[in-house]
């Protein structure tokens, strides 16, 4: 099974949509869902085959090492 996950902030009607939209066509192997990240770990597999980002923009992403 194929993940496509959205990854957002506050916004309540978009990323919402996208996923109902998705998870609506019954594409055989695929499903959508909001996305949740506790840690980003690099080598280690995730879930999704895709994350569609709504909010890093506002966001930055902080490397801390």
């Amino acid at each position: 099974m194929k993940k496509i996950g959205i990854l957002y902030g506050q916004e309540n009607s978009f990323p919402p949509a996208v996923v109902e939209r998705i998870n609506a066509k019954n594409i055989s192997g695929i499903v959508a869902e909001s996305v949740q990240v506790d840690k980003v770990v690099q080598g280690m597999p995730m879930d999704y085959a895709v994350i569609v980002d709504r909010i890093s923009h506002d966001v930055p992403f902080i490397v801390v090492c």
